[in-house]
């Protein structure tokens, strides 16, 4: 698989690194403690993470063993016009 390219390709990837693990929408909001529906939308790629919560997004990001899968600029907000949760 190569590597994802931007945010919405990584969201896929860890969306698919959750399924694969078998783990719920739930139980991976308490490995980033966060909420459920925080999740959710950083799983569906309509938002991404806040500078608040960027550390929580990279617990679940280690977490499912995707650390190497962070592509550079991952936190350039000009790259993207969507809203950051």
């Amino acid at each position: 698989m190569p590597a994802p390219r931007n945010r919405e390709e990584f969201a896929a990837l860890v969306n698919d690194a959750r399924r694969r693990q078998y783990l719920s929408i739930r139980a991976v909001a308490r490995v980033a403690q966060v909420p459920a529906t925080t999740i959710q939308g950083w799983l569906d790629g309509r938002h991404f993470p806040s500078p608040a919560l960027r550390p929580n997004y990279l617990l679940l990001v280690s977490h499912l063993g995707l650390d190497d899968q962070v592509p550079d600029g991952l936190w350039d907000d000009s790259r993207s016009g969507g809203t950051a949760y």
